[in-house]
């Protein structure tokens, strides 16, 4: 699978990335003549061959400057070569780049050369054009005040971006493209040399343009029943989860973790409940009783276990729930190495604590209207503490996918996608159903997007949120009400609205002053929206140690690219 470009661009940004080698800068858009027209043009004559050197005939071939920029028009005319794979091209004294196609059958296959042609007539000369598989460009822009249009020197490429920012230029063959980003009614563009397939994240400012290839992470890998790979797993929380052991550690009657020894149940089959039937009861008509049971190796016999249990998978698969899965203390439930999907009823704790969910997707809910009977994906209740969330996604759940209430507390929430709901994470109860006070939540690293409401629901307690990034939210990228404390730094919003800060309005559509929160906002990155207006100065940060990411192009793109399974 070809990886893609992606373009992330701020209406206003001030440069915030290291400069890397292949820094470029902001370059005017001029030279856009087609070749040929003048008395000094000369005919050149190229031979177009498969990539195993057999000839290629009937493909169409086309030469332009090396800096032409498509203006949107009709596109340059190819010339198609002859049955024995030539053709000649006229063209005048310059630098230009050559573009060929050739299709077999369905599979198509092209060519792009840069030449100099030093006004000389090339007499007998023939140059090989070979042909090679394509490729695309593919990425997201961030949008902000315009839609920039996306262009390639040399070559008929015109790509206006769609409402979401997502723009591909196709039917690309290897090699370096000079591809440029702005306004073709302005002089200036932003230029940046990438290479079919290469994965790229571009910050333009006014005056310069800064280019970072990031490091993608490496796929998990299956931790076996080696112990030391869950005690790197835990090394890895932050926020508030922090002092979670799962599998490695006992909840007392008090609610302590201490360390202690637990035991590992492996996954063996995709079953839930199955059904036996007992013998001994028969009716009437001889139809013998029937009774839903555990099935045996599934996740369900894994998840009640007594005691601490590091649950891993045997193979990838979808674990249909057919019933809520109501979890017990001291559980790592670990996908890693797996493709390990959640589907059905969802995950429930009550009072259960000391967990980690980890590398999970959680999809395709057994109710799908849009009320409250819908189950969430995963639903931390009633004074649950220390639980670590971590690389997972949430999808398809149409109300809310995940939702920390009722006093639960010591919860983080990290490298995870939340997409195609009303709204992503729910934290707390409005306060005319209850009042959320001690309930604590850390959301880093998260990506939320494609969602109708809001990112992030507060309704009371602590939440700290840094380093995410909010895309395609339609109401805000979070709603902070009810006396909740928010503090909210270098995330990356590209959304209308970032902050909601009132839980009800009246008929008027005023807000009702009992149910605002209250919101500090540091060092984010606002692409599109409101900007950072709110600051309430009894808002603090928190006490416990985090690594904290500049809030820029590069962390958009290493979260949309790294977050979620592994």
């Amino acid at each position: 699978m070809n990886k893609g470009v992606w373009i992330l661009w701020p209406a206003a940004l001030a440069a915030s990335l290291l400069a890397v080698p292949f820094l470029a800068a902001c370059s005017s858009s001029e030279g856009n003549k087609v070749a040929g027209g003048t008395e000094a043009e000369s005919t050149l004559a190229f031979h177009v061959q498969r990539s195993d050197g057999s000839v290629a005939p009937y493909a169409r071939v086309r030469v332009l400057p090396e800096n032409y920029l498509s203006d949107g028009s009709a596109l340059a005319q190819w010339k198609e070569s002859d049955g024995n794979g030539f053709v000649e091209i006229a063209v005048e004294p310059g630098g230009y780049t050559l573009e060929a196609r050739h299709v077999d059958g369905t599979a198509a296959t092209g060519a792009v050369r840069q030449f100099a042609f030093g006004g000389k007539d090339s007499g007998s000369r023939v140059d090989t054009v070979k042909l090679g598989a394509l490729s695309s460009i593919e990425g997201f822009v961030l949008l902000g005040d315009s839609a920039p249009v996306v262009r390639i020197a040399g070559l008929d490429r015109y790509v206006l971006p769609d409402s979401t920012g997502h723009f591909v230029i196709d039917s690309l063959p290897a090699g370096n493209f000079d591809v440029q980003f702005g306004d073709p009614q302005e002089s200036r563009s932003a230029t940046v040399e990438a290479v079919a397939g290469d994965t790229l994240y571009v910050d333009c400012s006014d005056s310069s343009i800064n280019v970072v290839k990031p490091e993608k992470s490496a796929s998990s890998e299956y931790p076996g029943m080696d112990w030391s790979a869950h005690e790197t797993l835990l090394a890895e929380i932050e926020g508030y989860a922090v002092g979670t052991l799962g599998a490695a550690g006992v909840t007392d009657s008090l609610g302590n973790i201490t360390s202690a020894e637990g035991e590992i149940c492996i996954v063996t089959t995709t079953e839930d409940y199955r059904i036996v039937e007992d013998t001994t009861e028969v009716d009437s008509a001889g139809n013998a009783t029937t009774t839903a049971v555990v099935a045996p190796g599934s996740l369900r016999d894994c998840a009640y276990r007594e005691g601490p249990t590091w649950v891993l998978f045997e193979k990838s698969g979808t674990y249909n729930l057919q019933s809520p899965l109501r979890l017990k203390n001291d559980k790592t439930i670990d996908g890693r190495g797996r493709d390990i999907r959640i589907a059905g009823m969802g995950v429930l704790t009550d009072m259960s604590s000391n967990l980690v969910f980890e590398n999970l997707t959680f999809t395709a809910p057994a109710i799908t209207v849009l009320d409250t009977s819908s189950r969430r994906a995963l639903s931390i209740h009633n004074r649950t503490h220390h639980v670590w969330v971590d690389h997972c996604t949430f999808e398809e759940y149409p109300l809310v996918e995940l939702d920390v209430k009722r006093g639960s507390h010591n919860v983080t929430v990290s490298w995870s996608r939340f997409e195609n709901a009303q709204s992503g994470v729910l934290f707390g109860l409005p306060a005319d159903m209850l009042r959320e006070s001690g309930q604590q939540l850390t959301v880093h690293h998260n990506y939320f997007v494609g969602l109708s409401n809001f990112g992030i629901r507060v309704h009371g307690g602590e939440l700290h949120v840094y380093n995410n990034f909010f895309k395609d939210v339609k109401a805000a990228g979070f709603e902070c009400t009810d006396s909740a404390r928010c503090y909210v730094e270098s995330n990356v919003f590209d959304v209308s609205t970032l902050v909601s800060l009132y839980g009800l309005f009246d008929e008027d559509g005023a807000p009702i002053d009992t149910t605002v929160g209250f919101v500090k906002m540091s060092a984010n990155l606002v692409v599109e929206g409101d900007g950072e207006f709110a600051n309430d100065s009894q808002i603090s940060k928190p006490d416990y140690r985090y690594t904290l990411d500049d809030a820029d192009a590069l962390l958009a793109g290493r979260i949309r690219d790294n977050s979620g399974p592994r």
